[in-house]
Parts: C-alpha cells; structure tokens; sequence
C-alpha cells in the first residue's frame, strides 16, 4: 500500500499544473504586416508533448492546431490555411507563440491560445487590433473623389473660358450674346 501511494505521489508530481499567459494588452498591426501573438507557460516546462490550439473566439474555429509533436492543418480555418506557424523552436521553453502572416482586416478580433495534457488544461486571450482596414478600402474611394473634383474644376474652368470667348466674340461681331429666338 505505501508504494502505491508513492506512486500516486509521483504521478501527481509529474502533472505539472500550468498557467497560460498572454501578453495582458492588445496587440497593434497593420493590414499585410506579419504578427506574433505571444503566449507561454508558468512556469516555464517543455510544451512539445501537450496539445496547443489556437482559436479564434468569436467564432470557436481553429486558427492553429499542434498535437503529438506536429501541426495539424485538417480542422483549420480555411482563412488561415498557409497563414500560421506555432514557434517550434520555443515549444521547449514553454512559448507558444503563433505567427500570423500578411494580416487581413478580418483578422481582428480576440484569439485565445489553449494548451492540454492529461491532468491539465489552460487558456489566455490575446486581442488583435489590425490597423488599416478603413483606410485600405477608402483609399480608392477617396482617389476616386480627388479625380472627380479635378475633372469638374478643370471641366467648369473650360466651359468658363469658352463662354468668355464667346462672350467677346459677340462683342466684336455686334452681336447679342444671348440670341433671341425666332419670332413667328
């Protein structure tokens, strides 16, 4: 009965409780920019053999999956498919951080980064705050009002001019300006 109890012991040693941090303040980017979003472990312990999902919270849906050592793509959201990579090098020290390549404004918003084991399970929300969105899509409305403005000056500057031409013209000639119609 002492051996058991030993043993017991030692298991409950060896399921390390965890805590997982984000980095407690949103994060800042700009559309097309690359991202970390920062997560690790308290204390820091190896992650290499605990499942670690990242997830969007809005809509619950995998942004990156890493399970029995490797990444596992089949359940990602399509948004993301070739977009995410976990810090492999990192997973030994317990970071887990998950780049995101070339943002999109739909990227904004709340992730949360869970990490499991057996004994264990632990989450943190990092927000996401992408830049640009606005000014990206009003960029070309906005060139396109500069061009119409222009176009319309240039337009009544021209029309201004030939209806001073005109004006002369009829001045020089005698002749009224404004012509009367035909009289019936």
């Amino acid at each position: 009965l002492l051996s058991f109890l030993g043993s017991l012991h030692l298991l409950q040693l060896g399921s390390a409780d965890f805590r997982v941090v984000g980095p407690g303040h949103p994060l800042h980017a700009t559309v097309g920019q690359d991202i970390v979003l920062p997560c690790h472990l308290s204390p820091s312990m190896d992650a290499r053999s605990l499942e670690i999902r990242w997830i969007r919270y809005q809509f619950s849906e995998i942004v990156h999956q890493y399970q029995n050592g490797q990444d596992q793509h089949w359940e990602q959201m399509q948004e993301y498919v070739g977009r995410t990579e976990l810090d492999k090098d990192g997973l030994s020290s317990g970071i887990l951080d998950l780049r995101i390549v070339g943002l999109r404004p739909s990227d904004e918003g709340q992730y949360v980064c869970t990490v499991r084991d057996a004994a264990s399970y632990g989450e943190a929300t990092v927000d996401l705050e992408v830049a640009g969105a606005f000014f990206q899509t009003t960029h070309h409305s906005m060139a396109a009002l500069i061009v119409f403005i222009a176009l319309s000056l240039l337009l009544t500057a021209v029309t201004g001019s030939l209806l001073k031409r005109k004006m002369l013209l009829s001045r020089e000639l005698g002749e009224s300006f404004w012509p009367l119609p035909p009289s019936k």
